[in-house]
């Protein structure tokens, strides 16, 4: 029940805390406001404090409005409330995913403002049974890879951590404790809106006679991220941030384990944030289990089986360059954060045969050649090459959004890239 999962987080929060709270107006993120509220006064000393933000997305009209009686609510619950509206042209298509972005960002930069050092967003267990029917259904259609529904806790941006307290509440008993109070919520029209996906899915799940529980394998894949990192350690090399060696005894481990480890270094070495589809996968671990040297490429990544073992750097095509003003930063190629602290502006490309970055002895002569071809080369405007830049590894299916489920896998990763682990949970 709504108050029970607030009261669970509570006291699983390490202490001092200040939670925030995302908050549109529908019934779950109002229930958790409303119940963390009542929660907190019930342990007035808990050395917690809490804090709610609507972000306007300034997608229809009503919109301010909406945020308007949110906030007043808030005052009546005696909780320091924001509104930040998400500015600028909209995109054409994505708006769903555009607006999850826009929404996280302004979150992390409000909760940075607050010195609030959590948000928790209200996601629910009939949000979790969705997701999962959906993914499921990616994967009849032979699209995506096996993954798990709604994580507990993802670390958004490297920096801050955002929390589900609600997972294991149904939507009707939010709607319930609400009325019990006589607190009323807005019903946002776009959840009737059949050209979304999730909107689709949740009336087919409506029709369902006997809809059975969601069973949100959270659990499993943190136990094969702990499983998957310890294959990592033991086998895998990365050098210079382009070019991974892995021992050929660590192709004889569990494929599921070889699998789910494979998929990330493809998604990191690609500069995406997903692994190849599983059927590319299948192919690659095929590929690999014949056990002849060769070369496949998926997901923008050459696997070289050799003799002594497997390598794996990304692939010279499709390579875009990226300008950089002055003072400006940016992510090139999916595989480097790059900041330009020069006078002029930059522009960031492969580096082809001019690459001279040092790798040990004794690798492969024609690994070693793709690797240094795929390495960031900066020029400046004069034609010079510039030197007052900042150049970090970027791990693209970790540094936007990391699950607390595949934590340890992603720690033991930015290791191998020269990087800090992740920030530890709230929790």
């Amino acid at each position: 029940m709504p108050d029970a999962a607030a009261a669970d987080f509570i006291h699983s929060l390490f202490k001092p805390a200040h939670i925030l709270v995302a908050i549109s107006g529908g019934s779950d993120s109002i229930g958790l406001l409303v119940a963390l509220a009542e929660q907190l006064k019930s342990f007035p000393s808990s050395n917690i404090a809490l804090s709610a933000a609507t972000i306007d997305h300034d997608l229809r009209s009503g919109s301010a409005d909406e945020a308007r009686d949110v906030a007043a609510l808030c005052a009546s619950l005696g909780v320091p409330h924001v509104v930040r509206r998400w500015e600028g042209e909209k995109p054409k298509s994505g708006i769903m995913a555009a607006a999850r972005e826009a929404r996280y960002g302004l979150l992390a930069d409000i909760a940075a403002e607050l010195s609030a050092n959590v948000v928790v967003t209200a996601h629910t267990l009939d949000d979790q049974r969705e997701t999962l029917a959906m993914r499921a259904a990616r994967l009849n259609e032979g699209e995506g890879t096996a993954g798990t529904g709604i994580a507990d806790a993802i670390l958004f941006d490297r920096r801050l951590w955002i929390v589900r307290p609600f997972l294991a509440c149904r939507r009707a008993d939010i709607r319930a404790f609400l009325t019990q109070r006589g607190i009323s919520w807005l019903d946002d029209p776009s959840n009737e809106d059949v050209r979304y996906e999730r909107v689709r899915t949740r009336k087919r799940l409506a029709q369902d006679a006997a809809p059975s529980l969601a069973q949100d394998s959270g659990a499993a894949r943190a136990a094969l991220s702990t499983d998957a990192a310890a294959w990592l350690e033991r086998y895998a090399t990365v050098h210079a941030g382009v070019l991974c060696v892995i021992s050929r005894d660590a192709l004889a481990a569990d494929e599921v384990v070889l699998s789910y480890a494979l998929s990330y270094l493809a998604a990191v070495f690609g500069g995406g944030p997903y692994g190849p589809g599983r059927e590319r996968m299948r192919r690659i671990l095929d590929f690999i289990g014949e056990g002849e040297p060769g070369r496949r490429t998926a997901g923008g990544v050459v696997f070289d089986l050799r003799r002594d073992g497997l390598y794996l750097m990304r692939e010279s095509r499709g390579i875009q360059p990226l300008v950089l003003a002055s003072g400006a930063d940016g992510i090139w190629d999916g595989r480097f954060w790059i900041a330009n602290h020069g006078p002029a502006s930059v522009r960031i490309e492969a580096a082809g045969v001019k690459g001279t970055a040092e790798f040990p002895e004794g690798l492969p002569k024609g690994a070693v050649q793709r690797a240094r071809a795929v390495l960031p080369q900066m020029v400046a405007d004069d034609g010079e090459n510039a030197a007052s830049a900042v150049i970090v590894p970027y791990l693209a299916p970790f540094d936007r959004f990391l699950t607390r489920f595949d934590l340890t896998f992603a720690d033991r990763l930015s290791t191998c890239f020269g990087r800090e682990p992740y920030v530890r949970p709230p929790l």
